[in-house]
């Protein structure tokens, strides 16, 4: 049979003892202690016991060694950034104020980490949104100076436009940021600002309903005249009709008597015709002097003849 050989009594303590796991826990702390790693959205920089900085260059993307314990990391990103600027107070050329939501999206190349990180407010990225803040503010007041409060919705790509460009240029010439675009998401007018405008909306609207009343008031009336117009000229021609139908009948008349007139005088007989034509048939009612008046219808007939 196999011998297991004896049971140290003292085990892993009593080997190594408390002296040496601690040994092993510094270096394990030291190793631990003097590396880190720059992630592919940042670049970094050391500093001695948190104050001289040890590199010349950032650090890029990769795993890095320091000095435990007396050498510090400092971090900044250089992905692209979205800072957004709420409630901020600006005010227009007609001393009205107006208050603005912006965003910012920037973007902060290697050729600017080293002078962000030790130059610009405290060592480190702690200063970075305030160090923008005030550029960002003072370009949107100056934006907004040029315009008036009534042209602004009008004109907000224009502002916005005039924001980017003076916001680009100036983080560009002070701390090299590269800005990739500046938004102007929000508009917010003081209380007496949109009362105004509501009391002049309404003001314009009775203004129109006014005048279109008074253009249909005018329509009408038009119309009105129109048929009376017509109705007026009707008349006229409709008496210009019954005149001229009055002449011609007068004249009919006038022709036809001329030519019974005619008649008679050259043919003494054709009153006694005349009388034969016009007779209903029908022998008087009342007659004088105890006499019938007769009429010779052979004579007429021989006259027809």
């Amino acid at each position: 049979m196999l011998s297991l050989p004896p049971k140290d009594p003292r085990g892993f303590l009593g080997r190594f003892g408390v002296g040496g796991l601690l040994i092993a826990a510094l270096v394990v702390m030291f190793l631990y202690s003097s590396v880190f790693v720059v992630s592919p959205s940042e670049e970094a920089g050391t500093r001695w016991m948190g104050g001289t900085p040890m590199t010349s260059a950032p650090l890029t993307t990769g795993v890095h060694f320091k000095v435990p314990f007396f050498e510090s990391v400092d971090r900044l990103q250089t992905s692209r950034s979205i800072y957004t600027l709420n409630g901020l107070d600006v005010y227009t050329n007609d001393n009205q104020k107006v208050t603005i939501d912006v965003s910012l999206i920037y973007q902060i190349p290697s050729s600017a980490v080293m002078n962000l990180l030790y130059h610009v407010g405290r060592a480190g990225s702690v200063d970075i949104e305030s160090t923008i803040l005030p550029v960002v503010r003072d370009r949107a007041l100056a934006a907004f100076a040029q315009y008036n409060t009534l042209t602004i919705s009008d004109q907000r790509a224009q502002i916005t436009a005039q924001m980017r460009k003076d916001i680009s240029e100036a983080l560009q010439r002070l701390f090299n940021v590269d800005v990739v675009d500046v938004q102007l998401v929000g508009i917010h007018y003081s209380p007496v600002f949109d009362q105004s405008i509501e009391e002049a909306v309404r003001a314009k609207n009775l203004a129109v309903q006014a005048e279109n009343t008074v253009a249909q008031k005018k329509y009408e009336g038009e119309q009105k005249t129109v048929t009376a117009n017509a109705e007026a000229t009707a008349a006229v021609e409709r008496a210009n009709g019954e005149a001229q139908a009055t002449v011609l009948q007068a004249q009919a008349q006038a022709k036809a008597i001329e030519t019974v007139g005619e008649a008679l005088k050259s043919n003494p007989e054709y009153s006694h015709f005349y009388g034969l034509q016009h007779w209903n048939g029908v022998l008087p009612q009342v007659v004088g002097a105890g006499s019938i008046p007769m009429i010779d219808l052979n004579k007429g007939q021989d006259v027809a003849k």
